[in-house]
């Protein structure tokens, strides 16, 4: 049995010192983990956690997630052995197939698992010092090495995911995985099954995989004001879970999907913010812990007590008007948190 960690995941839409600022709150406030999320054309992800790096001294951190479309993973094992540098040895590496800036860069989404498996062979080659050469179905490196010596040979590799034979390589080859936006009983019993079959066939002990449920989050005195807030941030999970919404005990709104298809499923912030506003309260509630703090800890109790195995709880904070981001991670680790499951959660199916 190991005490449950909890990761707050920022966007990068906001001003530099206001995300370093969460930065510094959060690692005071006992978090664990700082993901940076690579989303869109924002801030860039690298450039941010390396000021990160230097504005903390014990948080573990990292691109949660990064995808080897738009970032070749060459790049992004350079990038991260780097970060691990500056920052001690606390680096950690979110990948997944991403999708929300591919429409600008004009990338194909193409075999995702082959994707990412190939991704990750070439990051953990790179950085164990060895030189990559692979001619791949998506990726493609020539006699790749890294020009520095990494401080660890290793970075704890998380792989994000929802559609089933992602969950599988996840399970079969990551260290750990971020089981994104899922905080649903019926989400979580399909994506441990899928975990535990891509580690069944690899001969791998799912005790040794590190659960991540990652979860849109906002704590407010008016609970109404909270489900609102998370709004734009489901209505993207919804266009991009479309396909194993039936597996996660959703099903598509209808208004939701009549504008959705008339927007051309866009996922850009306007289109997202118009189509959020369709989205019934009942499948808010099943992407997100929203509401009042007695609401929203009773939404993680009962997580934490059905799936003991989860080892992370990572929020995106979401805020009603007026509510500063680092009042939502105050929030959430002093009325919600302690309180879930008694903090503790032990690994394995």
């Amino acid at each position: 049995m190991t005490e449950t960690a909890f990761g707050i995941a920022l966007p990068l839409d906001a001003p530099l010192e206001e995300l370093l600022e969460v930065a510094r709150r959060a690692e005071e406030l006992g978090y664990d983990f700082l993901w940076a999320n690579d989303d869109r054309l924002q801030r860039d992800v690298f450039a941010v956690l390396a000021a990160m790096a230097l504005e903390t001294r014990r948080i573990r951190l990292g691109p949660g997630v990064t995808n080897p479309y738009s970032r070749h993973p060459a790049l992004t094992a350079a990038a991260v052995a780097t970060l691990d540098e500056l920052s001690g040895g606390r680096a950690v590496l979110g990948l997944g197939a991403g999708g929300t800036n591919h429409r600008a860069l004009a990338v194909e989404r193409r075999a995702p698992v082959s994707a990412l498996r190939e991704a990750v062979d070439v990051i953990r080659g790179l950085l164990a010092g060895r030189e990559v050469t692979l001619d791949g179905r998506v990726i493609r490196t020539c006699e790749a090495t890294l020009d520095f010596v990494p401080v660890r040979d290793t970075v704890p590799i998380y792989i994000g995911a929802r559609g089933p034979k992602v969950l599988e390589l996840a399970g079969e080859i990551a260290d750990g995985v971020i089981v994104g936006n899922v905080a649903t009983l019926e989400g979580w019993r399909y994506a441990t099954a899928r975990i535990a079959a891509g580690a069944a066939r690899s001969g791998r002990d799912p005790n040794e995989i590190d659960l991540t449920a990652w979860v849109y989050a906002c704590v407010a005195d008016d609970g109404r004001a909270a489900l609102d807030a998370i709004r734009p941030m489901v209505a993207t999970s919804l266009a991009t879970s479309r396909e194993v919404l039936h597996e996660l005990g959703i099903d598509l709104p209808s208004a939701y999907a009549e504008l959705m298809e008339h927007q051309g499923w866009n996922l850009s912030r306007e289109a997202v913010a118009r189509a959020g506003a369709l989205v019934p309260e009942e499948t808010l509630r099943r992407f997100a812990i929203a509401g009042s703090a007695a609401e929203c800890r009773e939404q993680v109790g009962e997580l934490l007590d059905a799936f003991p195995l989860i080892s992370q709880v990572a929020i995106v904070p979401a805020t009603v008007p007026g509510q500063p981001v680092t009042e939502v991670a105050a929030r959430f680790m002093a009325e919600v948190a302690p309180h879930s499951s008694s903090n503790v959660a032990g690994r394995g199916f």
